[in-house]
């Protein structure tokens, strides 16, 4: 897995600690970013990632609210809203090609998740990807 592919790995994890425990931002990186050996390029991109969601959660949960439509939030999967919001973040505040951002969400849905999530995370992302550019400049 490459160290991009990790870092979102690392993200989700550690977003999906959070959601579970509600315990310390700052107190949860640290633990799954040190869990393991990763180079210090995965971990500060997996740091970024995570601060950037916190930076704009409500931005990026009323992103996943408007385009799941007909589910709200809190009846998601914590795992499947974990990987929204890494998505979602990395569309909106990075310059990586969609298809590869897309890609890798699916990817960690058919490793965390259920397969029936695909076609949802999928259909997110999708929705949000069109409008790209149009919520990019929003930020």
């Amino acid at each position: 897995m490459g160290k991009r592919s990790t870092a979102r790995k690392l993200a989700m994890q550690a977003l999906y600690q959070y959601h579970i425990q509600k315990e310390e931002e700052d107190a949860i990186l640290e633990y799954t970013l040190n869990k393991d050996t990763y180079i210090e390029q995965t971990k500060a991109f997996a740091a970024q990632i995570f601060r950037g969601i916190f930076k704009d959660l409500k931005k990026i949960d009323g992103l996943i609210t408007e385009y799941a439509i007909d589910w709200k939030l809190e009846r998601i999967a914590v795992i499947d809203r974990s990987i929204l919001q890494v998505g979602i973040w990395e569309i909106l505040y990075t310059d990586t090609s969609v298809k590869v951002i897309i890609s890798e969400s699916i990817d960690l849905v058919r490793k965390y998740s259920e397969f029936e999530a695909i076609k949802f995370i999928n259909g997110v992302l999708g929705g949000i990807a069109k409008n790209r550019e149009s919520l990019k400049s929003k930020s």
